[in-house]
């Protein structure tokens, strides 16, 4: 099982829509543009395959690095979540 910050730049906001959808129903997000994806490899793959579906590779630009656990981040400044619930509990 592995870790790993799914992040994207997408140029049409139309194509952004169908991106942002999709990646919602696989990983949990962190913040604009950036999501937190817990799974194998193989699952990852899967992911990327079907984002390849819906950008334009000439404009668009999405990119998965392996992280530590959720638990492992630091965070300074203000968070989106409401008061009480965390990201990294």
């Amino acid at each position: 099982m592995g870790n790993y910050l799914l992040c994207y730049d997408i140029a049409d906001p139309k194509r952004l829509l169908r991106v942002h959808r999709l990646v919602v129903k696989h990983a949990l997000f962190v913040q604009l543009s950036v999501y937190y994806f817990q799974g194998d490899e193989t699952g990852l793959e899967s992911l990327l395959c079907e984002l390849n579906d819906k950008i334009d590779a000439r404009y668009d630009d999405v990119r998965a690095y392996a992280v530590q656990p959720l638990s492992e981040a630091l965070q300074v400044g203000c968070s989106w979540l409401p008061d009480g619930i965390g990201l990294f509990e």
